[in-house]
């Protein structure tokens, strides 16, 4: 027997075995005439011309729609950097749409594995093997090769219905003329949708992955990991029928999984961001404990409070409260940011504030030139003028050169004993 005869007959027997399974599975008796070789495989030719191999399935969106579906395999598509269905990569589930859900199985014949590789694959690469195991004249195997290629090949013309959803999008300049538009239709993805289940489906009850949650919860190593899908919405297609959709849609029960599409919950900092600022000295005097104690001071000294022992230790809470608010700014930031952080591009601080908020800060030429101590010098000068005007807003007149001069000398103290140079 020559080698083309023994894939012949390999081919012939795994055709034989599928038809049998299916005989046996729907309890028909031996002998039936419709479950013939030849008879058989002679129908699945006709029934594949009411079959579409799909990647994007019409009837997802609804199931008594007519409209064509499309078969894309991933390696056709271009590239997408968003999680897409060209992510799917070589080995991506295979839908199929049916103008009759009775010639479904056809499908399941076109996906029987002879040496490895499907049925549908030897069809399209039109292998001569095949061709003699399906029929027992070269014509007839031929018809019948061309029939099951017909699965895979692009329709004709491309139709919507109106059970679709629809886009009308303006492809010429007159938004009057109906021929300046063209139809969009936006198809589901079954094949996308697929990979998505089996990957909630295996991370929510597979046993690796119970193996991995009872190991997190008793704190112990797992080889697995614990992967949780949040705020997943089941989507049912095809009610009672799901097989009427398309044959993964039954292998799913009519079950999709949809990904929760919310905005993000945003984080607040901890710290303000100070990339891109010039200063961070209003930051600072606008953080809400600061101007709580600028509001209360403010109010005290509206009061026109006697220069007396009382008056002065009152005072010096105010000035204690603003130097603890000052360092625990200052610690925030540097511990937030991280040493270096004013090196970045977007950092447009002062020389002094950089030294200031950042103790990783480096430039050869400011010590160079023996500047490194003058930035507590700075940067008191710059929050005394934003205090003053601080306690001016809140209707406290009078703030001068005096006042300055005490929060200058205030906060300079405060920042040299408080650690901060």
């Amino acid at each position: 027997m020559s080698p083309q005869s023994e894939r012949t007959q390999a081919f012939r027997r795994a055709i034989s075995d599928f038809i049998e399974e299916r005989r046996t599975a729907k309890k028909v008796p031996k002998g039936d005439p419709r479950y013939d070789y030849q008879t058989w495989v002679k129908k699945a030719a006709t029934d594949a011309y009411a079959i579409q191999f799909a990647t994007h399935v019409a009837k997802i969106t609804h199931s008594s729609s007519q409209a064509s579906s499309i078969y894309a395999p991933p390696d056709t598509l271009s590239h997408c950097d968003a999680v897409a269905r060209n992510a799917l990569g070589e080995n991506f589930p295979e839908d199929a749409s049916a103008q009759n859900a009775a010639a479904l199985y056809v499908v399941a014949f076109l996906n029987l594995k002879v040496e490895g590789k499907r049925l549908l694959n030897y069809v399209m690469s039109a292998d001569t093997a095949l061709r003699d195991a399906l029929a027992q004249t070269n014509e007839q195997g031929d018809e019948m090769m061309e029939a099951f290629a017909s699965v895979v090949a692009p329709p004709k013309t491309l139709r919507v219905d109106t059970l679709m959803k629809q886009v009308l999008w303006l492809t010429g300049n007159d938004p009057v003329e109906d021929q300046d538009f063209i139809v969009l239709a936006p198809l589901a993805c079954s094949s996308l949708m697929h990979k998505l289940y089996t990957s909630v489906q295996s991370a929510n009850f597979s046993e690796e992955s119970k193996e991995a949650r009872k190991a997190r919860r008793e704190g112990k190593p797992s080889d697995h990991p614990c992967i949780f899908y949040h705020d997943v919405v089941e989507w049912h297609v095809g009610g009672a029928n799901p097989q009427n959709v398309s044959p993964l849609n039954s292998a799913r029960r009519g079950i999709s999984y949809l990904l929760s599409s919310l905005p993000p919950k945003w984080k607040a900092r901890s710290v303000p961001d100070l990339r891109g600022r010039d200063s961070a000295v209003p930051i600072f005097i606008r953080s809400h404990r600061v101007c709580d104690i600028v509001k209360e001071l403010a109010t005290f000294l509206k009061t026109r409070p006697a220069p007396n022992l009382e008056t002065r230790k009152r005072r010096e809470i105010f000035e204690d409260d603003l130097c603890q608010a000052l360092a625990e700014f200052t610690e925030s930031v540097r511990a937030y940011e991280g040493s270096g952080w004013t090196e970045a591009v977007d950092c447009r601080l002062s020389w002094a504030e950089k030294v200031w908020l950042d103790p990783g800060f480096v430039d050869g030429d400011i010590h160079e030139a023996g500047w490194h101590d003058r930035w507590v010098d700075e940067v008191s000068t710059r929050i005394a003028n934003a205090l003053n005007a601080a306690l001016a807003k809140q209707g406290v007149v009078g703030m001068g050169d005096v006042e300055f001069m005490h929060w200058y000398r205030v906060l300079l103290t405060g920042m040299v004993h408080g650690g901060m140079t």
